[in-house]
Formats: structure tokens, sequence, C-alpha cells
């Protein structure tokens, strides 16, 4: 979806009330594609933007020793950023790696800022998202962190049925913090019981 469309079908913006808002927006954003295999930010930068994902696929991870730990994913319709990097100007401990080609839009903090003191509706539209990741994360504390593996994937599958499809088994074993082998298994399963 592109960005344009998704603040217009925000109940914080009528559809023709904004059209000076939205000829600012426009201005202060910028839009990239990224293929497959590119990353958007990297382990060690400091991130200052905030980004649209309009198509594709991206996974967030960082190392720990030799492994790489996928910590989530983003797709088309997502906003995301390193937060204590976007936040407080800290280093980013993750990479965002394209693992489909991508178009994103991007921000910089300075213009973001700028919009959100510009306009009360574009702050209200912010607010609103950030809650919304915010339950998310605590969605995924609660039931990824808690529950046994097959019932991990049993709500990867309820919550977020893309990532079946569109994620390689050794990211998503990464991200449900269970073995690559074991995944498989319960995958097969499934497959079994759908028969």
């Amino acid at each position: 979806m592109k960005l344009s469309e998704r603040l217009s079908k925000s109940p914080y913006f009528f559809k023709g009330s904004h059209t000076l808002f939205f000829d600012w927006f426009l201005k202060l954003v910028f839009s990239k594609k990224v293929n497959k295999g590119e990353f958007i930010i990297e382990a060690g930068d400091i991130c200052d933007k905030l980004f649209y994902i309009e198509k594709g696929l991206i996974r967030i991870y960082r190392i720990d020793g030799d492994k790489e730990i996928t910590t989530w994913f983003t797709k088309e319709g997502d906003f995301v950023t390193t937060v204590n990097s976007f936040h407080f100007g800290q280093p980013s401990k993750e990479y965002f790696e394209a693992i489909e080609d991508t178009v994103i839009y991007y921000i910089n903090k300075k213009s973001y800022l700028y919009l959100v003191e510009l306009s009360t509706n574009f702050a209200k539209f912010s607010i609103h998202e950030l809650f919304n990741n915010l339950c998310e994360y605590q969605n995924q504390c609660e039931y990824l962190r808690t529950l046994s593996a097959p019932d991990r994937l049993k709500y990867i599958e309820k919550e977020y049925p893309y990532l079946l499809k569109r994620v390689k088994n050794k990211y998503l074993s990464s991200f449900l913090n269970i073995e690559t082998t074991y995944l498989s298994k319960l995958l097969n399963q499934k497959i079994q019981e759908n028969e």
C-alpha cells in the first residue's frame, strides 16, 4: 500500500481536507528500492530515519557470537525503525535486511518532528501507530516467550500467516527460538493433519 493511501485511510486525515499537509509531507519523504539481500540498517549504524514498507519484506536480526537471532519481520504497510537509535541516537544493535525486493519510504528524524509539530492529526496518527506497535510487541513477548514450540507456531499461523509463506524456515526457526529441524517436523505434521 502506498504511504499516501495509508495516511489518507487513517481516521486522522479526511480526504481533501489536508491537502497542504500532504504537499509538505511528500516533499519531506523519499522512496528507495532495496534489492533482496541489501540492508537498510546495519549494526553500528546510527539511524535517524523512520521507514515505511510499501512493498516487500524486511528481516530484523542481531548477531550473538556466530549466531543470527531474528527478532522480527516487517512487511508492506508497516512502519519501522531501530527505536533506541532513532530516539536516543545510539548505534543500532540490529540489521534490517530485505528478504524480498522491497520498496521503502523514509523520512529523517528532523523532518518527522517538524511534521509532528505542524499537524496535530499527524501527531495523533503517529501516537496511534506507536501504540499499535507497542501492543504487537507486548503480544510477541507474551506469546512467543511463554508458549511451547508447537503453540508458538500455531500463534504465528493465526496472527502472521504470511510468515509461513514468505520466510525461509531458518529465519522463522530463529525467530521462534526452535531448531530448524524441529520446525520442519512441526510443519510436516501440520501438512499431514490437513490431508
